[in-house]
């Protein structure tokens, strides 16, 4: 099995759809425990739980965009926007950890960036390998 095989975008989108969507719907469920997590137990009010609330729309946003992505587009153009999805949602990420804490927001760990990074990681991944379309099938 090679690369190009493991790495389709329309599969990477899929996977990382599923997953920005039930990390979207676990933080909307306990908005409260992550504001408390994050701002401790004095720094829970309307505003903390509405941030974690927000939290979530914005990851069911990216799952409903990777789900368009996987079903409505196709070839090098899913592929080019695989590769510019990936890099977006890795800026978001690593800006999350420099900005939110210097806000006094208290984020879970570095170590909470290892599963976006990797799903991202082969999002990206999937978007190079095909971003010239596909390649040619091996001749017998």
């Amino acid at each position: 099995m090679d690369a190009q095989t493991v790495f389709q975008p329309k599969i990477w989108y899929i996977v990382c759809g599923a997953f920005a969507a039930l990390g979207a719907v676990e933080n909307m469920i306990n908005a409260e425990t992550w504001a408390e997590s994050a701002w401790g137990a004095d720094g829970v009010n309307d505003q903390s739980i509405a941030h974690e609330m927000f939290f979530g729309v914005v990851f069911l946003a990216f799952s409903a965009m990777a789900f368009v992505s996987a079903f409505l587009l196709d070839g090098s153009t899913q592929a080019k926007f695989a590769m510019a999805n990936a890099g977006v949602m890795v800026a978001f990420f690593v800006a999350m950890f420099i900005v939110l804490p210097a806000q006094g927001y208290e984020l879970p760990g570095v170590t909470w960036l290892i599963p976006p990074l990797v799903l991202m990681g082969g999002l990206g991944t999937s978007g190079f390998l095909h971003k010239d379309g596909e390649a040619p099938a091996a001749e017998a």
